[in-house]
């Protein structure tokens, strides 16, 4: 396993937490809400972990239903128990395309970028679509400090299939490697509606790019005082991070 640096794991933490927050609280307010009225129903992941275990029940050896079973435990962010469920389909099917999808994404998730690499490169060699997992490897790429190659996944899925995240990804790629007119480039169609999530890539973007003052000004306009103020700490420290590590945070 490649930890994290302390600095680096503390600050993914941190905004993990000050980002959290008011998203938490709202979830609890409205679960709150909803007992009020009926009974809480399990949500779709849940429902999805719930068939494929039922069907794994059935057959305990199926590599499918256990790829299944991984990718639902993904869902619920049971990464052990979709490590063990890719880690048997693997032992009954070395050569298993999807098998070899999900361990790249429990390793993305544990934060083993370098395992993370080399099982995508081994699920390609097996036949996985790169669509499948382009926008992910483009994120492994930023992680290990390949941003060339991580703009490259990036485009090359955008080329065929827009999505608003991997746009989001390409532009703080091109923030870290420096590019900031290719990073205001990246985001200005989504900016242009009115997409809150590209205004915080944004402001994470003249962070990293160095712009901290305009970094916390948009933050300021972003959040709630409380929460920009707790944010602003972090956003002074991303230009003295190296570029694995501002991809990390």
């Amino acid at each position: 396993m490649m930890p994290l640096p302390v600095s680096v794991r503390a600050i993914s933490l941190g905004l993990a937490t000050v980002l959290a927050v008011p998203a938490a609280s709202q979830e609890a307010d409205r679960a709150a809400t909803s007992r009020e009225v009926v009974q809480s129903l399990p949500t779709p992941e849940v429902g999805r972990l719930r068939d494929a275990l039922q069907r794994l029940a059935r057959s305990p050896d199926s590599v499918e239903a256990l790829v299944e079973a991984g990718q639902a435990s993904l869902g619920v962010s049971d990464l052990e128990a979709a490590l063990g469920f890719f880690g048997r389909a693997l032992e009954l099917s070395p050569q298993s395309a999807g098998a070899k999808l999900g361990m790249a994404s429990v390793y993305l998730r544990s934060r083993r970028p370098l395992d993370a690499l080399t099982m995508y490169a081994e699920a390609e060699q097996a036949g996985a679509a790169t669509d499948a997992f382009l926008a992910d490897l483009g994120l492994v790429q930023d992680l290990v400090g390949k941003n060339d190659l991580a703009q490259q996944s990036y485009r090359t899925l955008l080329a065929t299939k827009p999505d608003d995240e991997t746009r989001r990804r390409l532009a703080i790629s091109l923030a870290i490697s420096g590019d900031r007119a290719g990073f205001e480039a990246a985001l200005l169609p989504l900016l242009q509606q009115r997409d809150m999530a590209a205004y915080r890539a944004r402001s994470f973007g003249l962070a990293i790019l160095g712009d901290t003052r305009q970094a916390a000004a948009l933050a300021n306009q972003l959040m709630p005082p409380d929460l920009a103020s707790r944010l602003t700490p972090y956003l002074d420290y991303m230009p003295r991070l190296t570029k694995a590590q501002q991809a990390a945070a």
